[in-house]
């Protein structure tokens, strides 16, 4: 097979894979939280524990694999994310199971950032806008199979089948990488930058936790310490000759930034839609764990079929005004849900919301990642692709922190017992009304890059 469709198989079925046992964790969550004795403020983490690793190591391992190549660095991403889903798998007890689910986030973020910058390194810029598209809409695919794949797994053999799927299921990739051959490192000889590397983890890691727990003792203690360790890391970078992070990226184009900016803000404000409305199906309509996957695959079943025909049209008009009008579909959909939630909804009106959400976000995904990667130099994909995946996870991250906190202030640190169901319906009220104008400010972010030179 002709290497530059092979890295395009391996960017597509490790982007599937990877992200169908991801997502369809949403609905293992009720079984998990009976099983491990969690608390509301504790399913947030389910999700952060993975998430928080992924971001911390977003931008050291962009960065190792411009040094040491990326298909090295893809390799191995695909053999920690297997050993982390088994370690899940076999959990008892929460502690260990945030353990192996941050492990599992440090595999599955080395070959999510290194597969986007192998099939954009590997195709000329007229057909960059496709291959893209493919490789967000095999995340979309993923996004549909996962609740569905996900309810049918927990109630046949319980919570625990998904993480072994997961495993199984990345072993195609693992081996389509080995085929792959003639990779040269595009920054060898060049150093890592170690320090920067240690602060920037401690920075994203503390400051996140810490903002996903407020309320509790660590919180402020958390969050202090992760804005030094941050100020320390961008007084570091400023100084080092080959940094982790190349700020210049944002300060040399103003495309770069309100691109990187659009994608961080949309994904605050959309994130956690699928969460809430998972929680929602099975606490307040009562619906079983494969009857809320079979729901919850309208959204990314929408994102699938359009993100690709997104990518190519990227190609022959300006991605920055595509991306407009997907975030513009979003914020009906939001609205949406931010007006009519309740326990009495009709579920045709939440399914529809659900549906331009994800042909929203399937305008706006392929798109702005084709403006980001095509407004920087061919030596700097790497790290371009690690800035995709920060803006990315620290969105997410930002939106399920923010989903934490007001579930800590509303409904409190007890189980979410069906006396806690209308304090749950409060919550997501507040909670949509927030991520509104959220998108409203993503939107304004998108028009603000300006017209790309076709």
């Amino acid at each position: 097979m002709e290497r530059k469709k092979l890295i395009l198989w391996v960017a597509v079925t490790g982007n599937l894979f990877g992200n169908m046992g991801f997502t369809g964790i949403t609905v293992a969550m009720p079984a998990i939280e009976r099983d491990l004795g969690l608390s509301a403020p504790d399913l947030g983490w389910i999700m952060l524990s993975c998430m928080l690793a992924m971001a911390a190591f977003s931008a050291p391992v962009a960065r190792l694999a411009d040094i040491w190549g990326r298909r090295g660095v893809t390799l191995a991403g695909f053999l920690v994310a297997m050993g982390g889903s088994i370690g899940s798998a076999l959990s008892r007890d929460f502690a260990f199971f945030a353990l192996t689910r941050a492990v599992t986030g440090l595999g599955l973020i080395a070959f999510f950032t290194t597969t986007m910058a192998m099939v954009t390194a590997a195709y000329p810029k007229e057909e960059r806008g496709k291959v893209l598209g493919l490789t967000i809409g095999a995340v979309y695919v993923a996004l549909s199979l996962g609740p569905l794949v996900g309810g049918f797994l927990v109630e046949r053999w319980g919570w625990e089948a998904i993480f072994w799927f997961c495993a199984l299921n990345l072993v195609p990739s693992t081996v389509l990488i080995l085929l792959v051959k003639g990779e040269e490192p595009v920054s060898g000889g060049e150093s890592f930058d170690v320090g920067g590397m240690v602060l920037w983890a401690l920075a994203v890691s503390l400051g996140f936790a810490g903002f996903s727990s407020l309320g509790r003792d660590f919180a402020w203690p958390g969050l202090a310490s992760g804005i030094v360790f941050m100020t320390l890391f961008v007084l570091k970078t400023r100084k080092s000759k080959y940094p982790l992070l190349d700020f210049g990226l944002f300060s040399n184009s103003k495309r770069f930034a309100f691109s990187c900016l659009a994608a961080y803000v949309s994904y605050l404000a959309s994130f956690s839609v699928s969460t809430l409305l998972s929680l929602y199906f099975q606490y307040s309509k009562g619906l079983s764990p494969a009857a809320t996957g079979f729901v919850l695959v309208a959204q990314p079943l929408f994102q699938a079929m359009i993100t690709p025909v997104a990518g190519r049209l990227s190609d022959r008009h300006d991605p920055g005004f595509l991306a407009s009008v997907g975030l513009s579909v979003i914020l009906a959909g939001l609205l949406i849900i931010a007006i009519f939630i309740s326990r009495e909804t009709p579920l045709p009106l939440v399914i529809t919301a659900t549906c331009l959400c994800g042909a929203g976000f399937a305008l706006f995904s392929a798109p702005n990642s084709n403006a980001i990667m095509s407004s920087v130099p061919r030596e700097r994909l790497g790290q371009a692709s690690g800035v995709i995946a920060v803006t990315r996870l620290t969105g997410q991250i930002t939106s399920i922190s923010v989903t934490t906190l007001v579930f800590t202030l509303v409904i409190g640190t007890g189980n979410l017992t069906p006396e806690m169901y209308p304090k749950f319906i409060t919550a997501a009220k507040i909670l949509f009304r927030i991520f509104v104008p959220l998108c409203v400010v993503a939107i304004f972010c998108s028009r603000a890059r300006g017209k790309a030179e076709l």
